[in-house]
């Protein structure tokens, strides 16, 4: 009975050094098995980290407005990422033929004269604020903007009783004060594309050129002259468009 006793005992602890050895050949696999993921684990932390290094390295921007060109409009810009949550944009450009302008006052069809468009300059300011912290990366923002564009054109007429000509300096002047939303996308590493839409409070100066006629009671006839008339008024004004910037650090 004794030895049967001891036999039993010696196969259990037989067993249970087996089972303990097994465990331990499982942690051996275990731990191997976490020493191969481990490396590629910390290779992808890296490499997220690097691409965020790879992204935030710009801190500069010089920006063009293609949309601009249909209110003859030429601007060149420079943004500055002041932090991930603001930066400053300020920029000059040559104004011409404002397309747009014509289209709705047809300023340049008038049958009296021949008008002609000169250079002249325009400038803007912006402020962006981005909530969620990633200036320079895709995101969304908020900006308040200060534009004014200027426009110079000649007015050409000849006198149909004493054929001399006359040539009159006109101009038109357009200050903005606004705010955008846009959103920029980021489709390569030194490009952004910026899409924004907002509304201001404009102001326009004008100084246009208009034919009067009057009635002179002691000829009988109507005598007419050119008067170059200045006028002002202030309305609300739709700022759309996109922007192509290019970055550099």
């Amino acid at each position: 009975m004794r030895r049967i006793i001891c036999t039993l005992i010696l196969s259990a602890f037989t067993f249970a050094e087996a089972q303990a050895q097994a465990v331990v050949v499982r942690k051996r696999d275990l731990n191997s098995t976490s020493a191969v993921v481990s490396p590629s684990i910390r290779s992808a932390a890296v490499s997220g980290m690097n691409g965020g290094m790879y992204y935030s390295r710009y801190n500069h921007a010089v920006k063009i407005s293609p949309v601009a060109l249909f209110a003859g409009e030429i601007p060149v810009s420079y943004e500055r990422k002041m932090n991930d949550y603001f930066t400053l944009e300020g920029g000059i450009g040559l104004t011409t033929f404002n397309l747009t302008e014509d289209l709705i006052r047809g300023y340049s069809n008038r049958g009296d004269g021949e008008t002609v468009s000169k250079l002249s300059y325009s400038a803007l300011l912006n402020a962006k604020f981005f909530p969620e912290g990633n200036a320079f990366e895709d995101g969304y923002y908020v900006a308040f903007n200060l534009n004014q564009r200027n426009y110079a054109q000649d007015f050409n007429t000849t006198s149909s009783t004493t054929g001399l000509d006359t040539t009159v300096n006109e101009m038109f002047r357009w200050s903005d004060i606004g705010f955008t939303l846009g959103y920029q996308s980021r489709p390569s590493e030194r490009m952004i594309l910026d899409w924004f839409i907002g509304a201001a409070i404009r102001q326009k100066s004008r100084s246009t050129t208009d034919y009067i006629q009057e009635f002179d009671p002691t000829s009988g006839l109507f005598t007419g002259s050119y008067v170059l008339n200045v006028s002002r008024n202030t309305t609300p004004a739709l700022l759309a468009g996109v922007k192509i910037s290019v970055l550099f650090r």
